[in-house]
Formats: C-alpha cells, structure tokens, sequence
C-alpha cells in the first residue's frame, strides 16, 4: 500500500492476533498495545454477514478512556473476500470467502486454503480494485492515512 502510495511511507504497523471480537482480553491487549508505544490501535474483525453488529460488539469491549485511540474495522464477512474481490471469486450469503477461494483453490491449483496461507495472497490483492470500489478497504486507508496526519508525519505513527 505504500508503494502504491495508498499510505503514506512513514506509518509504521505491526500486526497482531488479538481475542475474538467478543472478549474481555480486549480491553488488556489494547492497554498493552498503548502501554508498550503504539499510538493507536485498529481492530480488524470478521463480520460474519453481520458487520454492524460485531462492530457494536467489538466497541463495548473498548475501554471508555482509549475509544479516542482506537478504531474499528469490520469486513463483511471475512478477510479473505479482498482476495475473492481480488480474483473475482464470487462469494454471498451462502458461502464465505474463505470457503469460496478454498473451492476456488482446489479447482483451479488443486490445493486447499487454510487460514494460515491469508499472507501468501497479499500478492494478489488488486489495490487499485478495492480502493475504488471496497469500503471496508476505504476507512483502512483513510485511518492509516490519518495515523499520519494525528503523528504530524513522526516516522513513529504505529511503533513496533
């Protein structure tokens, strides 16, 4: 995203995998994450078909104190639909990405999908795509790119 000049080049993530959206551990890996000299926190969470819902879910859990520090992102369904919007693989109510690019996959590379290969498609991801026609993919640009604008440019806005 930051050779395509989505984000700018300063913004520094490093991403970690945090309790369900639902979880009282939420509240202490936010802390932790603020404690230890990140500025701000995205929570990336799966939809399951029922963003608006998850999303009201994820943000009770956000301690009153942080919520300024903290922002939400919530696919549709799951992570893997960038890369079935990506490939065109259709998915919808009935299938989920991950099912739909694990079909995909068997018929078209004659491999399985597990969770575990979601990093090896950020090849595949067409930005130009999402960026015009994914809201999800939207606001995490706009906060990524705001991270910077918040830092004034710091070199320093997501420390690792």
């Amino acid at each position: 995203m930051k050779d395509e000049g989505l984000i700018p080049g300063e913004v520094v993530i490093d991403a970690k995998r945090l309790p369900a959206d639902c979880n009282t551990k939420i509240d202490r890996a936010i802390r932790s994450a603020l404690t230890f000299g990140f500025d701000r926190v995205v929570l990336v969470i799966n939809g399951d078909g029922n963003p608006k819902e998850k999303r009201e879910s994820a943000e009770l859990h956000i301690p009153s104190d942080l919520k300024d520090k903290v922002d939400v992102i919530v696919f549709e369904y799951e992570a893997e639909e960038w890369i079935c919007k990506s490939l065109k693989i259709k998915y919808g109510s009935y299938t989920k990405p991950s099912k739909a690019l694990n079909d995909w996959l068997r018929n078209n590379k004659g491999r399985e999908y597990h969770k575990r290969d979601l990093p090896k498609f950020v090849t595949d991801i067409n930005l130009d795509l999402l960026h015009s026609q994914n809201k999800t993919f939207k606001h995490l640009i706009e906060i990524l790119g705001r991270v910077s604008l918040i830092n004034n440019s710091s070199f320093e806005a997501f420390k690792p």
